[in-house]
């Protein structure tokens, strides 16, 4: 059995739009990135490995990040980037891949469809840096592993490919002594987007402020950057298919800042 622990390794300030689809853009929110520690069965797993510290301009900022604070979060637990076996990246933006050259005695997992999508992005997202070739490429030279769809690492730990958000968008599903539980990576970035409220609601985001959240009428709230709306309808009942809801950790939910996974 293995436990989860989300480590937050830096912040991003983004429109409200992007987590939520459809709120006010000029309405912005502040949130974590993590890393995931997974710990059973003797195993170390990394799932995802952290922003750069800065960025070129773009809609989103970053507040913090880089390999400072990568190190200062996985110390917390005593290790190192170069301490880790596995490193599963669940897909290729830059707040997930950046760091990913630092864990260089790691065989790092990627779906396949991820990464030919990645190295050719259509024309509309080649200059968003939400893709960055300089981020990307080394990790080739790398101990790389592409996958192709729902694959098993190792006992308990499974990757489960979720397309939408990304084309080779993917989960990782973790057994625990309280069941399975997914990672949901950005299929989900809050638990909003999993329970959608039917009344107007408030969150805290990670630096403390009270954001104002509109009822949403729909089973499952879309984020705003989509790459294929009807893909990650399809991955949501799938991701469901996996675990239950209350399961499903979304990939930059503050609320769960210092939280071990089962509780």
């Amino acid at each position: 059995m293995y436990t989860i622990t989300p480590l937050k390794q830096g912040e991003l300030t983004l429109p409200l739009s992007i987590p939520i689809g459809g709120c006010d853009p000029k309405t912005m929110i502040t949130l974590p990135v993590y890393i995931w520690i997974l710990k059973g069965h003797d195993k170390v797993l990394v799932v995802d490995a952290g922003i750069e510290g800065h960025v070129p301009p773009h809609p989103i900022s970053v507040r913090a990040g880089g390999e400072e604070m990568l190190r200062e979060a996985l110390g917390k637990l005593q290790l190192r980037p170069e301490d880790i076996e596995i490193l599963i990246l669940t897909h290729l933006h830059a707040d997930h891949v950046s760091l990913a050259k630092l864990f260089t005695n790691a065989r790092i997992y990627v779906q396949k469809s991820e990464w030919d999508f990645a190295l050719n992005p259509p024309m509309t997202l080649r200059h968003t840096r939400v893709y960055d070739e300089e981020l990307i490429l080394p990790i080739e030279h790398m101990d790389l592993c592409l996958v192709d769809g729902d694959y098993e690492i190792t006992e308990g730990i499974k990757l489960i490919a979720l397309p939408g958000h990304s084309p080779g968008m993917q989960g990782v599903s973790v057994e625990t002594k309280d069941g399975t539980y997914l990672i949901a990576g950005d299929q989900f970035d809050l638990y909003l987007n999993i329970f959608p409220p039917k009344h107007p609601t408030k969150i805290r985001d990670i630096a403390g402020i009270l954001i104002d959240i509109p009822p949403i009428e729909s089973p499952f709230a879309p984020p705003g950057f989509i790459i294929n709306l009807v893909d990650w309808c399809k991955s949501c009942y799938k991701a469901l298919s996996i675990t239950r809801r209350n399961k499903i950790i979304p990939g930059h939910e503050p609320s769960i800042c210092g939280q071990i996974f089962p509780p």
